[in-house]
């Protein structure tokens, strides 16, 4: 499912994103160029949207298809999987400090490419290599060495994508000048969205029909798709800067002395870090559900991005535009976890129950929700950041995000097998994540 990752490529990018565009006045990026002052050409935004494009369709395939591959088709363990996949969110603490690094070490000159590029190679040798530590997981019945391999990969993955993710956000900040920023996020993330879509196309048109040979297929493309478009959208764009240290730079140990500041930031970091840990429980699971309870094919559950997405797109332009202003930011988190809890209570029924009609609007429902926590979390978030601090206080709340996510895609997992352990039953061992999520 679409996640608040992938930065590489999602909805952490995105933050990371609008720290950026409201990077404070006080702290100038001196040294760097900002293409003259004047505003990027649409089509070279375009151009530097399809790293992101790429980054969409990436994020449908580890937790939208192979979840469901390893669970449905291959039989393994669904503790064992979120465990292996969940792992890639811990390259956050390390990963996200790596990419600053591009701040105060070029490379041949340059600030940003060179680790954009590394980054990327990372991330496509690590998906290209995804399905075979899968397949290999699955021929040795799981056993301990296939398993920390697996692990490392999709480690390696997380790295890849954090890395890049960030060295690329301080790039389009380096591109743009302050007044044009918002309209280049928009656009990139714009690009990121129907690149989701189209990986969701790209997923059912190869495995409407699962074989081993059409899944390393799938990823093999979606390596080269990653490489390819990543090339075009940053070979010979930057010029050759002398950046100074971003004030967003942080280790992760700034980061947790951030969260633990003062009694404010704390009460609001337990908040965020358990109302993202109960929202995305079933990020792992939600498509294993649709195939061993609901007897969906991997095209029909691999539709479950879509449906989501289009509820995000959807909470998030509402908040946006209306509910934010009207009601207020912690009325609009507040709506979004009833909206939420809502959804979930009618994914565990239908769980019980068997029944597949209402399951794709249920989906778009829950997106819905988590489109308006999206929007009302980060206003909050934006408004307790200290003036001058922003980005500090924005690279902070996005690990904590990170590791939220680890545990979540790991729980649920781990709950799962606990309750089919005790009740011998898929349909209930599914139900009870999403009632735990609801209540």
């Amino acid at each position: 499912m679409i996640r608040e990752d992938l930065i590489s490529t999602t909805f952490l990018d995105r933050r990371i994103s609008m720290a950026k565009i409201r990077e404070p006045k006080s702290l100038p990026r001196r040294g760097v160029k900002t293409h003259g002052g004047k505003s990027l050409p649409l089509l070279r935004l375009i151009r530097l949207g399809l790293r992101q494009f790429a980054a969409g369709m990436l994020s449908v395939l580890a937790v939208g298809i192979l979840n469901r591959v390893m669970k449905v088709e291959m039989g393994l363990d669904l503790r064992l999987i979120s465990m292996v996949i969940g792992i890639h969110y811990f390259a956050a603490p390390l990963a996200i400090p790596l990419g600053h690094r591009s701040d105060r070490h070029p490379y041949f000159g340059f600030h940003r490419t060179p680790y954009i590029l590394v980054g990327t190679l990372i991330t496509a040798a690590a998906t290209i290599a995804a399905p075979s530590v899968a397949l290999n997981l699955e021929s040795t019945d799981g056993s301990l060495p296939a398993a920390l391999l697996a692990g490392a990969v999709f480690l390696l993955l997380g790295t890849g994508m954090y890395t890049t993710g960030t060295a690329y956000l301080s790039l389009i900040a380096d591109l743009t000048p302050e007044r044009e920023r918002g309209k280049a996020v928009a656009v990139v993330w714009s690009m990121m969205m129907i690149g989701i879509l189209a990986g969701v196309f790209l997923g059912v048109g190869i495995l409407e029909q699962y074989s081993q040979d059409r899944l390393i297929a799938l990823f093999v493309i979606m390596g080269a798709i990653v490489m390819g478009l990543t090339l075009i959208s940053v070979w010979g764009i930057e010029p050759p800067l002398h950046a100074m240290p971003s004030s967003d730079a942080i280790t992760g140990r700034q980061a947790w002395a951030l969260m633990i500041s003062g009694r404010q930031t704390r009460i609001f970091f337990l908040f965020l870090f358990s109302g993202i840990l109960f929202l995305f429980l079933q990020n792992v699971v939600l498509e294993p559900f649709g195939g061993d309870v609901l007897g969906m094919s991997v095209g029909e559950t691999t539709r479950f991005n879509a449906f989501q997405m289009v509820g995000v797109l959807s909470g998030m332009a509402l908040a946006g535009s209306w509910l934010s202003n009207r009601w207020g930011n912690k009325l609009t988190v507040g709506m979004g976890l009833l909206i939420s809890s809502i959804s979930f209570i009618a994914l565990g029924l239908v769980s019980l129950t068997h029944g597949t009609h209402w399951v794709n609007m249920i989906v778009l429902l829950m997106g819905f929700g988590m489109g308006l926590f999206n929007v009302g979390g980060l206003a909050i978030m934006m408004g307790m950041s200290v003036g001058g601090r922003t980005g500090i206080y924005m690279g902070a709340w996005t690990l904590a995000q990170a590791m939220a996510n680890g545990l979540a895609s790991v729980g649920g997992g781990l709950v799962h097998d606990v309750v089919l352990l005790i009740s011998n039953s898929e349909a209930v061992a599914y139900a009870s994540i999403f009632f735990i999520e609801a209540f």
